[in-house]
């Protein structure tokens, strides 16, 4: 059941907070700051805090796999630990989680960044690895180590542009607003003034992610309680207030909720806690320092670092499947292109911007004189659907199923200014087409391609395109071949009932994931 949040979210409305305006600027917002750092202890209570190690458990989530937009998708249970030295700047996290999406398992890493250079450390049956942090994913933590309570106020005192902006009222709640920049990124605090609190609501970053364009990620604070940082040289206890638990969303969807068991301020670290082996300090940081949230979200599903992201353009070679009929191939995720007469339809858009390009790269060299007209999503989730602002540049036909069109068409008519991208620059408005429970037909007169809806648990609106004429199908998620499956496989089990309830002659399966193989094979298991 979808939760409602009162957050800053997409389509929220501002009011005005009262009918007095309320003071603004740079003096006003180092005058409310002082007063949000009152009411944590003071400046002085909170400077007495050098190092933090923050021991916490939760569950995390992801929205864009959850079978619905608007809906959640549990993807683990966790415990963490983050080490954090604020006077040299290095953190260490280690991350246990329970995971139950995609596929039930264990998810286990470290993280370190001492400085300005990243690591992940990844256990092995014989040793761990360790390799070179994605520069997307050093950016993300430094993030969420500026946001804690803890340093917040410091990054916002030290940033040179903090102003108090406009009071807002949500809901029934009025929260003044602290504005300043963190690492290029505009940054809100809001500060609920209701009652007696005046203590920090939440931390919202104005972010990128691949998918949405423009986001605002923001941490929700909670649980204020008294954490000791020192003692007076009578053994009196110093406390400053901190939060004991924090969510986090997403332009409003919830991904994160964590409880910390126990905040341990001033503690002594191993000196080996933030050490980096000189192999790994010397190796190229993989992928510019972009601020997104989507590095750390796929952490969570026990996934590695995302190849491309923020780097140059994913080759993506075209191995022949069927007379004009191509699989674009490359890394975890595929397309299939399908030549017409005067165009080129392109099936699946998946993970990020560069892989889209280096798909049409290939498209443009391989087939010069013919666009690309239409772009085919066979699902939501933001894995397969998270380059489709690229085809949208393009000003290719979007066609997903009727179910999802409002949310692509959101996603399309988001603005892209902290990082723009390549539909933000044409200024395009892409359209979007629904299917039905009805197949839909993409002709040229000459070759025709069928659009046909397939019900399932996994994501509704799932479709798979089909050329009736090659006997080809391009299916993902549901099944992966040629990889062998089970008959009690229900995505499968899904997938070959709507083939058979349309009547497809179906020879080849290609899938966004995987290869190709015989439809046949799957049949044999089905039957």
């Amino acid at each position: 059941m979808k939760r409602t949040w009162i957050l800053i979210g997409v389509g929220a409305l501002w009011l005005s907070a009262c009918a007095s305006e309320p003071p603004t600027g740079p003096d006003a917002g180092t005058e409310l700051l002082d007063q949000v750092v009152t009411t944590m202890g003071g400046w002085d209570v909170l400077s007495m805090i050098e190092r933090q190690e923050l021991i916490s458990e939760g569950t995390e989530y992801e929205p864009h796999q959850a079978v619905r937009p608007g809906d959640e998708r549990e993807l683990n249970i966790f415990n963490k630990t983050v080490m954090a030295d604020f006077t040299s700047g290095s953190m260490r996290l280690q991350f246990n989680g329970d995971r139950s999406y995609p596929s039930p398992g264990t998810v286990r890493f470290s993280e370190v960044i001492d400085q300005d250079v990243g690591a992940l450390i990844t256990p092995g049956e014989d040793e761990d690895s360790i390799e070179r942090l994605q520069g997307s994913r050093v950016t993300a933590r430094l993030r969420d180590v500026n946001r804690l309570a803890a340093r917040f106020p410091f990054v916002a005192r030290d940033a040179g542009d903090l102003v108090r902006a406009e009071d807002q009222v949500i809901g029934e709640t009025t929260y003044q607003v602290l504005e300043y920049t963190d690492g290029g990124a505009r940054v809100q605090v809001l500060v609920n003034i209701d009652g007696f609190s005046r203590v920090p609501h939440s931390v919202i970053y104005h972010e990128t992610d691949p998918l949405y364009g423009d986001t605002r990620n923001q941490m929700v604070f909670s649980d204020w309680r008294p954490s000791q940082v020192g003692a007076t040289d009578e053994g009196r206890a110093i406390s400053a207030q901190l939060p004991f638990s924090q969510s986090m969303f997403l332009n409003g969807d919830r991904y994160l909720e964590e409880s910390f068991r126990n905040i341990i301020n001033n503690g002594t670290f191993d000196p080996d806690t933030f050490a980096i082996p000189d192999e790994v300090r010397n190796a190229p940081e993989p992928g510019e320092r972009v601020l997104s949230q989507i590095t750390l979200r796929r952490a969570g599903m026990g996934f590695g670092p995302l190849p491309g992201y923020a780097e140059v353009p994913i080759v993506a070679p075209l191995e022949d499947v069927a007379p004009g009929i191509l699989h674009a191939v490359g890394g975890s995720h595929h397309s299939m292109v399908i030549e017409m007469a005067d165009h080129v339809i392109v099936v699946e858009t998946p993970l990020f911007e560069e892989r889209s390009i280096g798909v049409i790269e290939a498209i443009q060299a391989r087939f010069p004189d013919k666009p690309v007209r239409y772009a085919v999503v066979s699902h939501y989730h933001a894995d397969h659907s998270g380059g489709i602002r690229a085809y949208g540049a393009l000003g290719a036909t979007i066609v997903a199923h009727e179910s999802i069109v409002p949310f692509l068409e959101t996603v399309l008519g988001s603005p892209s200014a902290v990082r723009p991208d390549t539909l933000e620059e044409s200024g395009a408005t892409p359209t979007v087409e629904g299917v039905g429970s009805e197949p839909m037909e993409l002709s040229d007169g000459t070759r025709t391609v069928q659009i046909v809806e397939v019900p399932n648990d996994h994501a509704a609106g799932m479709v798979i395109a089909y050329v009736p004429d090659a006997g080809v199908a391009f299916v993902s998620d549901l099944y992966s071949p040629p990889n062998p499956v089970d008959a009690d496989n229900a995505n499968a089990r899904a997938f070959y009932d709507a083939v058979v309830a349309a009547g497809l002659d179906l020879e080849t399966v290609v899938g966004g994931h995987g290869g190709t193989g015989p439809f046949q094979n799957l049949a044999n298991v089905m039957n």
